[in-house]
């Protein structure tokens, strides 16, 4: 796991100021493919997390809260109830 990735996951918990639950961090291109992971995924280089949304929070709150505390891929997943939160070093946003 990438350092800046754990550094703005704490400072997202601060923000919050509640525990986060994460659901998938780190996977290796093997479990990438079982779970459907994009090929290019962030999650094989370490630099990605998904976030199931707090208690009281909806996924647009996390999600504006994952951006101000400076992730640069953010994506809202409304059906599955969680953010992904990646430091990829550009701007990307989705929602699926």
């Amino acid at each position: 796991m990438k350092t800046r990735l754990i550094v703005l996951l704490q400072r997202l918990r601060d923000k919050v100021g509640k525990p986060l639950t994460v659901t998938s961090g780190y996977r290796c291109q093997k479990h990438n493919k079982a779970v459907g992971g994009a090929a290019n995924s962030q999650h094989v280089l370490g630099t990605a997390a998904d976030i199931r949304v707090p208690s009281g929070m909806s996924v647009d709150q996390l999600a504006a809260a994952a951006d101000a505390v400076g992730f640069t891929g953010v994506g809202k997943y409304y059906k599955q109830g969680f953010v992904h939160v990646d430091v990829r070093g550009f701007r990307a946003r989705w929602t699926d």
